[in-house]
């Protein structure tokens, strides 16, 4: 895969994982409810991760001879704490889907894959924790 491309999907992701910490913050902030303090401690977390993730993203796209995206996709917060919990665990299937593809994307690109492996690997835990709370 040549540079541009692999810009383009690093670039992809990290306009993902910068919407993944301000959404997981504002819901931070914003959880209400008997189970909200554990919940809230979760996604100030899971916030803290993905910003590790767009960090690490940026550098590569850096190290490529790219720049890194500043900005985020939009992000939703809903008014119930099962609502953001849902849509978080929604975000987070989407955002498995997409590292997969990246991964197959820059199949000859091995420190490239090996960054997104890993953080596919942090969104599938991230996933099963959500699950966990929605059981």
């Amino acid at each position: 895969m040549e540079k541009a491309k692999a810009v383009e999907a690093l670039n992809n992701a990290i306009m993902e994982e910068l919407k993944a910490v301000f959404q997981y913050m504002q819901h931070h902030y914003l959880a209400r409810g008997l189970e909200s303090p554990a919940v809230s401690n979760m996604f100030f977390e899971l916030a803290i991760e993905e910003m590790k993730h767009s960090y690490r993203l940026s550098e590569r796209v850096v190290a490529l001879g790219g720049i890194p995206a500043i900005r985020q996709n939009p992000i939703k917060i809903p008014k119930k704490l099962r609502e953001m919990i849902e849509q978080n665990r929604d975000d987070v299937n989407r955002l498995i889907k997409d590292y997969r593809k990246y991964i197959e994307d820059v199949g000859s690109d091995i420190t490239t894959r090996r960054l997104f492996e890993e953080i596919l690997a942090d969104e599938e835990k991230s996933l099963a924790k959500l699950e966990a709370l929605l059981e």
